[in-house]
């Protein structure tokens, strides 16, 4: 008996490990940093500002980072990401080039009958360039 209970919990907890990691968004994050750039010590996550444009202030252009996010994570996620990306590069902001969502539907088919969608997979992309202020 405790052989079979073992084994129902085994299932009963594999089975919400799934569910739990199903309904996870991942962000992967990509770096890429401009040749001609001059290279800094990395800053503070905390300080690295996000702009929606690009200041009038004078700066250095250091690179890019890239985002790409698959599922709906929140938007403090996706700035903590940019940040930490930003910082590793010494920056002191990061300014958005790119934000666009991808929806892409997900088709099945069936033996007898034709294809049909019945949910759909939610990308989306970020590009930003990271800047440090002269």
């Amino acid at each position: 008996m405790k052989d079979r209970s073992h084994g129902i919990w085994m299932r009963v907890t594999l089975l919400a490990v799934s569910l739990v990691l199903c309904g996870c968004a991942s962000i992967t994050v990509t770096t890429k940093e401009y040749l001609t750039s001059p290279r800094f010590a990395p800053s503070d996550p905390a300080r690295v500002q996000i702009l929606a444009v690009e200041p009038k202030r004078a700066n250095e252009r250091l690179g890019e980072i890239m985002l790409s996010v698959a599922g709906s994570p929140s938007r403090e996620k996706l700035e903590q990401k940019l940040k930490r990306a930003a910082a590793k590069l010494g920056a002191d902001a990061v300014f958005m080039r790119y934000d666009t969502t991808h929806v892409v539907p997900i088709v099945y088919y069936d033996w007898w009958g034709g294809p049909y969608a019945t949910s759909e997979a939610v990308y989306r992309d970020v590009v930003a360039v990271a800047i440090k202020y002269k």
